[in-house]
């Protein structure tokens, strides 16, 4: 057994968010597309269409398959990933209030966790973990947001 002491570079949490990153995106998806899917089950007059529905899916699922397939993987490869991270989640979480259909649920959840990716890394700590915090409050002001219309 080695005596040389073990150094975090950081890559734990990348690794961990890299295993994470396609339960969160079928998670952010299906619940941005729960708030459209139950307007369409309602009875009443003003209820969404079916095509309604298909251009609020189809909007989640662009945003979702951009943020996560495309922005966090790039963002997870390079040295600090901090300010991408907090971008996410500023926006996410600034348009959470105006209910921006299938935009700031993936944004926010994207920037926490790309947040939490860098919390531990060698650069931008304190971007990162800025980032997890909004973009947390940010998931959690989209499901206030999206359950208070239930």
């Amino acid at each position: 057994m080695s005596d040389s002491p073990t150094v975090d570079d950081g890559s734990g949490g990348a690794a961990q968010a890299r295993k994470m990153l396609w339960p969160v995106a079928v998670i952010v998806f299906l619940f941005t597309v729960s708030y459209p899917a139950n307007d369409i089950l309602r009875p009443d007059a003003e209820t969404l269409t079916f095509p309604g529905f298909l251009a609020h899916a189809g909007i989640a699922l662009a945003t979702a398959v951009v943020v996560f397939a495309l922005v966090i993987p790039w963002a997870l490869r390079r040295e600090s990933s901090g300010a991408v991270a907090l971008a996410l989640s500023i926006i996410g979480t600034l348009f959470a209030f105006g209910f921006w259909v299938g935009f700031p649920q993936a944004l926010a959840a994207g920037g926490a966790l790309l947040g939490w990716a860098g919390i531990n890394a060698a650069k931008a700590r304190r971007l990162s973990l800025a980032a997890f915090v909004i973009g947390s409050l940010g998931v959690i002001f989209n499901v206030f947001e999206q359950v208070q219309y239930y």
